[in-house]
């Protein structure tokens, strides 16, 4: 079993149907990363025998396009991987297709001893549709296809909650805090819940810090798995 994290980062990770705008809020909006800027996040894993896991993820903007969209490319400067338990953490070397609203298009990456992936998530991967608000929330429906494995289906449930100060090695930001909750059962019938807490910088948008706790059903894991994910914001600009 191989576990590849990669933040959210995703963020790693926008609704048909959030919350309507209401003229008297303030809207914060999503703005790109610049071409060539990079942040690097402290990864810290928790599994289910209480191993703690400690990895670097980096982000590269080579791409920003008119609209916003934008390509990163996603690795770790320390080539850090380990197995625990059965399970190898590992972040794989990916090349990232984002959105406007930083939602992901699809990723692409070379498993050590595999061949050229692609993952396709449709209609975009998790976020909210920026611009957001203080007090609104999203819930849909989104499908990851990779290779030409089964599609899996995603249901996604979340809220803006509020502008808080937050502190991270790379500095001190005021981001909003959002919450939401991430489920979906995998090929081999395990069901995967993510309940996570994500602080992202007023100004952009972009991730400085966030919190996940994974729960699980249906089919038992054969291997170790993670309990906790977080995140935060070591170097580099938001």
């Amino acid at each position: 079993m191989k576990i590849c994290y990669a933040a959210l980062l995703t963020a790693l990770l926008a609704a048909c149907g959030g919350g309507g705008n209401n003229p008297s809020t303030t809207l914060y909006s999503f703005v790109a990363p610049p071409v060539s800027s990079q942040r690097i996040y402290t990864q810290t894993i928790v599994d289910n025998s209480n191993n703690t896991i400690n990895e670097s993820v980096r982000d590269t903007i080579s791409t920003v396009s008119a609209d916003g969209s934008y390509v990163a490319v996603r690795d770790d400067p320390t080539n850090y991987s380990i197995t625990i338990n059965g399970t190898t953490y590992t972040v794989l070397n990916e090349t990232v297709n984002a959105n406007k609203s930083g939602q992901a298009i699809s990723y692409s990456y070379t498993p050590s001893g595999g061949s050229f992936t692609t993952c396709t998530y449709v209609p975009h991967g998790a976020g909210p549709d920026y611009p957001i608000f203080i007090g609104m929330s999203w819930s849909f429906t989104y499908t990851l296809t990779c290779g030409s494995s089964a599609p899996i289906s995603f249901t996604q449930t979340g809220a803006v909650i509020d502008v808080e100060s937050v502190t991270v090695p790379a500095g001190t930001y005021s981001a909003l805090k959002l919450q939401s909750t991430i489920s979906w059962t995998d090929l081999a019938g395990t069901t995967h819940t993510n309940t996570e807490t994500n602080w992202r910088e007023v100004n952009t948008g972009i991730s400085v810090k966030s919190t996940i706790f994974h729960t699980y059903g249906g089919t038992a894991l054969a291997h170790g798995y993670p309990v906790t994910t977080s995140a935060v914001l070591q170097s580099g600009t938001p």
